[in-house]
């Protein structure tokens, strides 16, 4: 395969885009050996193609809204176990848990183990089933279910929130950003998610490296106000965000 040939470095870019791996202009001009003009005008191709998005220093797969809760259930996500028993170690010894809906939280939930005086709180329900049989106490938060995260949602649930105090909120992510921060597909959700942000101690997002870099509709916390990641991602994946401050955990 000739680099030289323009379709030929494209057709190579596309599929690092939909393997979830961000482009770095510096790094492909290296490995390509080719100019960083050259490297930029294969981004603005991609680009106005739809297959990327730019930003500084290189181009990402641009956010894709997620499908229904319920077809994303029935997919194999290879990268969910590890997170979950990873995030399980950050759940030890916390005593009321703000779990929030998702495949990847819900993996979480699968393993979480009953502990003494242990309560999860949750706006989902497929958490809440995932939980309240092996004796965990759950506290179901009521509200409209959402669609795309099968979670419950609007100003209801959000006051639900505001007179409790957890230890720690875990959140999914449709998008995790060093400089836009976490974002949702809808609105709602990121309502609710905010909510559950602010009534806990810390704040965990659970994400596999398809969500890095990524920006999703909707704003729905500052980097600055996330004290954890637990990730699949490799370190040089998730320096900027652990420049802004977030304690990454990998699994």
């Amino acid at each position: 395969m000739s680099l030289n040939i323009p379709e030929m470095r494209l057709k190579v870019l596309r599929r690092r885009l939909l393997d979830g791996e961000p482009l770095v202009a510096a790094r492909i001009a290296e490995e390509f050996d080719v100019s960083l003009d050259t490297v930029r005008r294969d981004l603005i191709a991609l680009e106005a193609s739809g297959e990327a998005r730019r930003v500084r220093g290189g181009a990402l797969r641009p956010a894709v809204p997620a499908e229904p809760m319920e077809a994303r259930m029935l997919k194999t996500q290879p990268a969910l176990p590890g997170i979950a028993r990873k995030a399980l170690a950050l759940c030890q010894g916390r005593k009321t848990l703000l779990l929030d809906g998702g495949t990847t939280v819900l993996a979480l939930a699968h393993v979480l183990e009953p502990e003494r005086g242990l309560l999860v709180v949750t706006p989902s329900p497929w958490v809440a089933v995932a939980c309240q049989p092996k004796g965990i106490e759950v506290l179901m938060l009521g509200g409209k279910l959402s669609a795309g995260g099968g979670i419950s949602v609007g100003l209801d649930t959000e006051a639900q929130l505001h007179d409790l105090a957890a230890d720690m909120a875990i959140l999914g992510a449709c998008g995790l950003d060093a400089a836009f921060g976490m974002s949702s597909d809808d609105a709602l959700e990121a309502g609710v998610k905010r909510a559950m942000a602010r009534a806990a101690a810390a704040t965990v997002v659970l994400a596999d490296r398809s969500k890095l870099g990524q920006r999703a509709r909707h704003r729905t916390l500052p980097a600055a106000a996330i004290d954890h990641l637990v990730t699949d991602a490799d370190p040089a994946e998730v320096e900027d965000l652990r420049a802004a401050g977030l304690e990454v955990h990998h699994a």
